[in-house]
């Protein structure tokens, strides 16, 4: 099924949902080019809805639709007929997958340009997805680590991670990243189908490798639930090193799990992926070569200070610099 933000709906259901996203939807102005944006029905969706208003609200007709899950190629297909987008806009991966179900099941869908943010590991997950652009989810590690180091007094140089090996050329890309700085990566594949390997893997890491920090990749198939309870969590148990995350709900009161993050801000994200469009427009409603995939130029640093301050040595005037701190 597919919602139409802003649109009357008979089933009660939908049109209670769609009430709380009306307000994203303005009326058509057919005299400037039209963007579609296909987004679910998500905070962080709207966040970066918002900057993609502030950028490009004055001179584009930006037409947003809310889709679940289980949008068809054929429903995609007709809100393209309908819009007749220059270009479209895709949030998160469930929704590029659809929409590169779409492309397959009409071929001229290609010729318009497409722009995916909130995607996690954009360019594995995009593979086969035609006239693509986007902004790439994940804050490269040597970012996180060069911001976790500027607040540390003890050592890190050695960081731990475990990831499939589907994850294996995301993880030399960040290696290279971080040798400029004089980190060291070390990865363990693991095949993501036993919990017991997080376990072992973690032990190992902490234990024979003797890392100064770990690494948690955003992988669903190494943080869903059984994995987090029987892997991650008693792997983790009296952990001391400092964990980086990728993803705010693994950083929280709530859990033991994540020690820092540095995250996207999704308002930024938004406005980037406006000024993408932007540069598509430039080119003739075309993707420039050369111009496919970016990383995010706006973060925001998260600090679980309450287990820094127990496990670690800290320069404590550093923690002005950090945006969030959770105690």
């Amino acid at each position: 099924m597919i919602a139409i933000a802003g649109a009357v709906a008979c089933a009660p259901k939908v049109q209670e949902r769609e009430s709380a996203f009306a307000d994203l939807q303005f009326a058509r102005r057919t005299e400037v080019p039209a963007i579609l944006t296909l987004m679910p029905d998500s905070p962080s969706a709207r966040a970066t809805y918002d900057g993609l208003v502030d950028e490009l609200g004055v001179d584009f007709d930006l037409v947003p639709r809310i889709v679940e899950r289980n949008t068809s190629a054929e429903q995609i297909a007709k809100l393209v007929s309908e819009v007749k987008p220059k270009a479209v806009v895709v949030m998160n991966n469930p929704t590029l997958r659809a929409y590169r179900n779409y492309q397959r099941a009409v071929p001229s869908a290609t010729r318009i340009p497409v722009v995916a943010v909130l995607t996690s590991f954009l360019r594995e997950s995009s593979e086969g997805v035609q006239n693509l652009a986007g902004v790439i989810y994940e804050v490269p590690l040597v970012t996180s680590l060069v911001n976790l180091r500027t607040i540390l007094k003890q050592p890190l140089k050695k960081i731990g991670v475990l990831h499939r090996p589907i994850f294996g050329r995301f993880i030399e890309e960040q290696r290279k990243l971080a040798e400029t700085e004089g980190f060291e990566l070390v990865g363990i594949e693991v095949s993501g189908k036993k919990r017991s390997e997080i376990r072992t893997g973690l032990r190992s890491l902490r234990n024979d490798k003797g890392v100064d920090a770990i690494w948690v990749l955003n992988d669903n198939v190494l943080l869903d639930r059984n994995m987090l309870r029987k892997g991650w969590l008693p792997g983790l148990r009296n952990n001391r090193t400092p964990v980086v995350v990728n993803v705010r709900s693994l950083l929280s009161r709530d859990i033991d799990f994540g020690t820092f993050a540095v995250l996207p801000d999704h308002n930024a994200l938004g406005t980037q992926a406006g000024q993408l469009i932007g540069t598509i427009a430039g080119s003739g409603w075309s993707v420039p070569s050369g111009a496919s995939y970016e990383y995010p130029l706006s973060v925001e640093k998260v600090l679980d200070v309450a287990f820094a301050r127990r496990y670690l040595e800290i320069e404590e005037q550093q923690l002005a610099t950090i945006d969030q701190l959770v105690e």
